[in-house]
């Protein structure tokens, strides 16, 4: 790990829509990490274990999951919300939309770098709702990845609850970044060419792609908490986190494309009242997934794949999808 000097805002600040903050401490992608997130998501493509597979794909060395930036992501959400503190308040926040826009996949040996930036942050009626956009910065300070998202907290007459971020952003290891307010960028397209196993000359709107299923015990709550660094889990069972049914979702696509590179883009909305997955402290849930094609567009030659995990018939988003980039 490397971290930069830490600087503490002269004055409280209570408005940080427009804002950027910096993480202190740069996360390292290590070829065990790939491997252990593999593992957790149930990603079985050669290239996240073999760094034979991933160089016959052209790679580097050890390619990612697409959602392997949801460690950095998920902490970042993490730390926001442990901000308002535990108890009612947590309570009451749903995290309810999340986009991973790839630029170019990582790689074990990546140094990240994370840049927050708060978008907006709006109050309506009895809610607060804050829009986030999380950029990763490769050790050139190239962004290769960013992932949005949108959390939403009920906060009837009380006092704002996410509005408490903005005077404790910097307690969490964050520092502000001077300079005017921008928004932030997309990631750096990479220039190279995709090797899916699946033509995209084959895919028709309104097909669908071979369905999968799986199923989820207590041991891969534990097993995704161990991987991503988030709280342990009491023994008595516990609901997926979000970030664990995208995970699934994107080894999905990508073992179907043959290419995990191939994804450029991953996204899905979800409520914690609505579309959640419990999982019991003895035995297991199944899951299915499955996917159909949305749009293509010829010209860039990208499609669009809408997904749908369901549980015991119920969905567990409700609405996912993935982008994914054509030779």
């Amino acid at each position: 790990m490397r971290s930069t000097a830490t600087r503490q805002l002269s004055a409280p600040v209570h408005r940080i829509d427009g804002h950027r903050y910096r993480a202190t401490a740069q996360v390292e992608v290590t070829a065990a990490a790939v491997r252990e997130f593999a593992r957790a998501v149930r990603d079985v493509h050669p290239a996240h274990v073999s760094a034979a597979a991933a160089a016959e794909l052209g790679y580097p060395a050890l390619i990612a999951p697409p959602t392997w930036s949801s460690i950095v992501l998920g902490r970042v959400q993490r730390e926001i919300l442990d901000i308002v503190g535990s108890g009612p308040e947590s309570a009451r926040i749903l995290h309810a939309d999340q986009v991973i826009d790839i630029g170019r996949p990582l790689f074990a040996g990546d140094l990240l770098g994370c840049d927050i930036y708060f978008e907006s942050f709006r109050q309506f009626a009895d809610y607060d709702v804050m829009a986030i956009r999380s950029a990763l910065t490769a050790a050139d300070g190239t962004v290769v990845q960013t992932g949005s998202a949108a959390l939403l907290a009920r906060t009837g007459e009380r006092e704002s609850v996410l509005g408490e971020v903005a005077r404790r952003i910097t307690e969490r290891g964050y520092t502000p970044v001077d300079g005017p307010a921008r928004e932030a960028p997309l990631p750096a397209r990479t220039d190279r060419t995709p090797r899916p196993a699946v033509r995209f000359d084959e895919l028709t709107p309104g097909a669908e792609i071979p369905p999968g299923s799986l199923l989820l015990a207590h041991e891969d709550l534990a097993r995704f908490a161990a991987a991503t660094g988030e709280p342990a889990r009491p023994d008595a069972g516990g609901t997926a986190p979000g970030m664990l049914q995208l995970g699934l979702a994107s080894g999905y696509v990508s073992n179907w494309l043959g290419d995990p590179g191939a994804v450029t883009r991953i996204r899905a909305q979800f409520g914690s009242f609505t579309h959640y997955l419990r999982i019991p402290a003895a035995g297991a849930v199944a899951v299915t997934l499955r996917g159909r094609v949305d749009q293509l567009d010829p010209r860039t030659r990208r499609a669009t794949l809408a997904l749908d995990l369901r549980s015991g018939g119920r969905p567990l988003f409700g609405y996912a999808a993935a982008e994914i980039r054509f030779p």
